[in-house]
């Protein structure tokens, strides 16, 4: 059976090295793989933007990531690439001309011409919920098999009932040591699919435009007024200076760089002064500071309010620290006041 058309596929547990690891997604990210679509790059993509919302069963020794976040993802990182910038997804068979994710993104634009305009964080959560709801009804058909078979069930094991896909522990650890390699390596060969089917018009910049897939949210007001506010965070996380409530003084950090997380949560935010933001700019804070908001974390996290039951319901200490250790070896340098 084809690997797309399965419908399950049993994890494979045998210990697999490093060097087999690099064959697998090396082959599956060459000419070599079967690709008519882009969809594998897609939820590649979309596997290791979710790393951090991985759930480990202790009981069975594996990651656990559901379908939802990993669809949501796979939505946000094509919202650009189709709606803005109008990037072909597919080869055409002479049948048909376009990938149903293409499909489904031009659909709900045309159905309210408001979507062409906004960012994804900018859409109604109703219409997100049916977006998601969509990509992963039709994509995960489509594509987990696929991939599942291409790596030959040592990545992940998946049932389309279920909820998700069981990730093996040494494939969860080489997808983190080497996530920045990995993430440049399937731009660029998502990049190349795309000049192969895409006119040139399209095509400047590309590389860029796989970058800015998943867009950084500016607007972080809203943790600044949770910590601030509703758990007293009113001086600088780094050197301690007393921060003024003005909308200026006050910096929203990511704690491990967004460049390598590539999401938003109350977890890994701190309220830094501009001085000590701009210093830090994409470094990772020294083992001190990693001690420091483990700990605020574990206070944050026994509150009830809703940004912390959904921001912390993934949430892991030890987590944490493989994201301050890969973050490092995938080459972010130490920041030091």
């Amino acid at each position: 059976m084809p690997g797309w058309n399965l419908k399950s596929g049993k994890l494979n547990t045998m210990s697999v090295s490093e060097d087999e690891y690099w064959s697998l997604f090396n082959f599956v990210f060459s000419d070599s793989c079967m690709k008519r679509n882009t969809y594998k790059y897609g939820l590649i993509k979309s596997i290791m933007d979710n790393l951090f919302n991985s759930v480990y069963d202790e009981t069975d020794g594996i990651y656990r990531l559901s379908y939802d976040d990993i669809f949501e993802k796979f939505t946000v990182n094509y919202w650009n690439l189709v709606l803005k910038y109008h990037l072909k997804q597919m080869r055409s068979d002479g049948r048909t001309e376009i990938s149903k994710i293409e499909s489904i993104l031009i659909s709900a634009a045309e159905e309210n011409n408001l979507l062409n305009t906004l960012d994804y964080e900018s859409v109604s959560k109703k219409d997100k919920i049916k977006l998601i709801k969509q990509v992963s009804a039709s994509c995960r058909r489509n594509v987990v098999g696929a991939l599942y078979n291409d790596m030959e069930g040592k990545l992940y094991g998946f049932d389309l009932k279920a909820e998700g896909i069981i990730v093996a522990i040494q494939a969860y650890e080489f997808m983190l040591k080497y996530k920045a390699e990995l993430e440049k390596i399937n731009y660029y060969a998502w990049a190349k699919f795309m000049e192969k089917i895409n006119d040139d018009d399209v095509l400047v910049r590309v590389l860029d435009k796989l970058e800015l897939s998943t867009p950084k949210r500016e607007d972080l007001s809203i943790y600044r007024d949770v910590l601030y506010c509703e758990f007293e965070e009113c001086n600088c996380f780094y050197c301690g200076k007393k921060l003024k409530f003005d909308g200026r003084g006050i910096h929203v950090d990511h704690f491990i760089p967004w460049s390598f997380v590539k999401d938003d949560k109350l977890w890994n935010f701190v309220l830094s002064c501009p001085a000590c933001n701009e210093k830090k700019n994409n470094k990772i804070p020294t083992e001190m500071f990693l001690e420091m908001i483990i700990k605020r974390n574990e206070k944050i996290r026994n509150n009830k309010i809703l940004i912390v039951d959904v921001d912390f319901k993934n949430y892991d200490s030890l987590q944490l620290k493989r994201l301050w250790k890969y973050a490092q070896l995938s080459g972010l340098k130490q920041f030091t006041l």
